[in-house]
């Protein structure tokens, strides 16, 4: 009976949740919250966190109505879908063949330095995943895509994006003041676009470093090449789970497991190169409402994950994590310079 109201109560949820992600889409929309970087699902997680530990009774209304389960699962695999109409074949023919190469090295040599490292430090495979996965892809929409394949839960994933904000946001700024005292003067303004784009952890990260040093667009299309590099690692990360984090290995087939929602971010991504998409008015109008849509959805999906994130998981986590992340920043670094300098 007492979960029957819950239930009953499904409509109050959805409108809990959506006004809570429109509230992070607007405040990331101020220009103190632009200017630096952090992103709608970046507030999202936080706004979801205060209400988990804050707000027991509009937690439990989100919990128990059952619609946590839909933001994480069906909601978050529509938005990560509609996030393939912000990248467009065309992007491939600006960058060419080695910044398409540039972004599998990046996004695959991290992936597997990042597996080495959580080892190392004794760290819980799945999390090792989810970090490695945030710092080499696309942040937190690529940690919330590979927790829908490992199942790490939202402990794990709240603290793998923090490490994102904690070293994105580090980056971003240190690149362009990096940059003015020419300690990269072994680069063209061009080379160092494409360097930030493709060591940069979230795409708003990218976006405002390459506007402090006036990049142009370089950056941003690098780290949407990371973005389109999505597809094919959440396919390998399907494969890799099977084999690796499935106890019962027999009774699950790689069929059954295959994130069908992944293969439609690539039809999304063909759809946004169609002519009739890259006309003035579909530029100026039908595509910024797509993307305003994909990130509510997004942060619906992330709101709903920082519900479940209690104030005792940054604690237990310990600084293993957070070290982790760091090697992994240091790395994007150089491995950076030395794949930049010789491919683009």
């Amino acid at each position: 009976m007492h979960k029957n109201i819950y239930k009953n109560r499904k409509f109050e949820a959805f409108l809990l949740l959506f006004t809570l992600a429109f509230c992070s889409y607007a405040i990331s929309e101020l220009s103190v919250f632009k200017n630096l970087g952090i992103s709608a699902l970046i507030i999202a997680v936080c706004l979801g966190a205060l209400i988990g530990n804050l707000a027991h009774q509009n937690a439990n209304l989100l919990k128990k109505s059952g619609v946590i389960q839909i933001a994480t699962k069906e909601i978050l695999r529509l938005g990560i879908i509609l996030y393939g109409f912000r990248i467009t074949f065309y992007d491939l023919e600006i960058v060419g063949i080695n910044g398409i190469l540039l972004a599998f090295l990046v996004v695959f040599s991290t992936f597997f330095i990042g597996l080495f490292l959580g080892k190392l430090l004794g760290l819980d495979l799945k999390e090792s995943i989810l970090i490695s996965s945030g710092s080499s892809i696309c942040g937190a929409a690529a940690i919330m895509a590979s927790e829908s394949v490992v199942k790490g839960g939202p402990a794990k994933v709240g603290v793998a994006i923090c490490t994102v904000v904690v070293f994105g946001t580090l980056g971003m700024f240190l690149y362009p003041l990096a940059w003015n005292l020419d300690w990269f003067d072994f680069f063209s303004l061009k080379q160092m676009g494409y360097f930030m784009g493709a060591s940069l952890h979230e795409v708003a990260h990218a976006v405002a470093a390459g506007e402090a040093i006036q990049a142009g667009n370089g950056t941003v299309i690098e780290k949407m090449m990371r973005v389109l590099m999505l597809v094919p690692f959440l396919l390998f990360l399907t494969l890799f789970s099977v084999k690796f984090l499935s106890k019962n290995d027999n009774k699950i087939s790689i069929r059954s497991n295959i994130p069908y929602f992944a293969l439609w971010f690539l039809v999304a991504c063909g759809i946004s190169s169609l002519e009739i998409l890259n006309t003035n008015f579909a530029l100026d109008y039908i595509k910024p409402s797509i993307q305003t849509l994909d990130t509510l959805l997004l942060s619906m999906a992330i709101v709903a994950l920082g519900v479940n994130i209690h104030k005792n998981v940054l604690k237990n986590a310990g600084f293993k994590p957070f070290l982790m992340a760091f090697m992994l920043f240091i790395w994007l670094i150089f491995s950076n310079i030395i794949l930049v300098k010789f491919l683009m």
